[in-house]
């Protein structure tokens, strides 16, 4: 019996929470895992790139921002159907505020208050984020 998860599977990755005046900046996505759901910009980490490099460049690749200011939030482990994702999560302003978002995107939208159906993941982030800015 093949085990459900194969140990060559994990995934290093950031992932940005991204202020926009009392807002964060949801990106719905077109791939696997978590399809046609609401995410945050990130993506895998390349040979080589430091978190921050990745976490910049994933930034700009799908939506046009510039990171100029970053923040750890924490680090998670997270496992989907295809595979086991290492996902450090960062807080960053960024520089402009027109979006312009690659194929990995159908659209964006700004969220005063969580949209929907949110994955339970990314509710651990924002809790994580309220905690260290009540501290």
């Amino acid at each position: 019996m093949k085990p459900l998860l194969d140990p060559c599977t994990h995934n290093k990755k950031t992932e940005a929470t991204l202020k926009s005046v009392h807002s964060l900046l949801f990106l719905r996505r077109q791939n696997s895992p978590a399809e046609r759901q609401w995410w945050f910009p990130g993506g895998r980490i390349r040979k080589g790139e430091t978190f921050e490099e990745a976490l910049y460049r994933e930034v700009k690749e799908e939506t046009g921002l510039e990171v100029i200011k970053s923040e750890l939030i924490n680090v998670y482990s997270r496992i989907f159907n295809e595979r086991h994702d290492i996902t450090i999560a960062y807080h960053c302003n960024c520089k402009g505020d027109k979006i312009i978002l690659n194929n990995e995107h159908s659209e964006y939208k700004h969220f005063k208050s969580l949209p929907e159906s949110i994955h339970p993941y990314l509710i651990q982030v924002i809790q994580d984020l309220r905690k260290k800015r009540n501290k």
